[in-house]
């Protein structure tokens, strides 16, 4: 291929935030527990995380993400906006430049635009797994921006425990519901969840998600900080690790967020632009 691609690999790897990408100086603040954490079970527990996510039609958000890769930087800022179970579209920028790419990621699709050498690529989420060697489709991806949990993948084979002041819940086996499915699919990997939660509020603050019977492969996000929209907590400030075989840094922060407005998602590919038939080893 003649055309490089924006560092390919750095793009689709930014892919994982999805601006991921991601808010105001509103901060929450978090008093120190004097008192022993009471025990509650699996039930319990879950079901008061459910209670406290994030519901929405639409959302918009400007972000600001740092990018680390061995001992390569990249800062990028940009926007995202999101159709709930449905639909994420990102904008990406340098820190004080033009818009540089164009993402939009649905259920079964994946597609980038680059401006900045007139080329496109669309493809399936196989081959974001393909490079970063680990697992990721659209309802994992969503619910990374948002701090909530997977809805598009069962419950089985779980506990919960006090771990470190923060309440751990641990799903052991974690399928993908029949209904969302592809066409051909029969089942899909199994994954391991393992969830802490803020003992004040039940928002998320940190997951680790990997394969079953694969530990070297490795999905982490932190939420480090929420803020409050209208009543809801939204994340601020979260940090991404990747563990396989490219360990990649992931830090973001949300600007301006917006709940419910109307919204557009355009992504016109213009004519004259290239298609990019790209190989994980590109």
């Amino acid at each position: 291929m003649t055309k490089n691609f924006m560092n390919k690999k750095t793009i689709f790897f930014l892919l994982l935030i999805t601006g991921s990408l991601l808010i105001s100086s509103c901060k929450s603040t978090r008093s120190v527990l004097k008192k022993p954490l009471k025990e509650y079970g699996f039930d319990y527990l879950y079901n008061k995380m459910i209670d406290s996510q994030v519901d929405f039609d639409y959302l918009s958000a400007k972000f600001n993400v740092v990018y680390y890769q061995g001992k390569k930087k990249t800062d990028l800022k940009g926007q995202f906006r999101v159709k709930k179970d449905s639909l994420i579209w990102i904008t990406l920028s340098p820190a004080l430049g033009i818009e540089a790419a164009r993402i939009s990621l649905s259920n079964d699709s994946v597609k980038f635009m680059n401006r900045l050498n007139k080329t496109y690529f669309s493809g399936e989420y196989s081959f974001i797994d393909s490079i970063l060697n680990t697992t990721l489709d659209y309802s994992i991806m969503e619910a990374m921006i948002l701090g909530n949990d997977l809805t598009q993948y069962d419950v089985s084979k779980f506990k919960s425990s006090i771990d470190g002041g923060l309440y751990r819940i641990t799903i052991q086996e974690r399928r993908k519901i029949k209904k969302h499915l592809k066409g051909g699919e029969v089942s899909s990997k199994v994954l391991v969840q393992n969830i802490w939660l803020d003992p004040e509020n039940f928002k998320i603050k940190k997951v680790v998600l990997k394969e079953l019977g694969d530990d070297n492969k490795r999905l982490q996000i932190t939420y480090e900080q929420y803020h409050d929209i209208n009543g809801t907590l939204f994340p601020e400030i979260m940090h991404i690790k990747i563990s396989a075989s490219t360990s990649i840094e992931i830090n973001l922060k949300f600007g301006k967020t917006v709940v419910n407005a109307p919204m557009r998602f355009p992504f016109n590919i213009p004519k004259k632009y290239e298609k990019l038939i790209v190989t994980p080893h590109e």
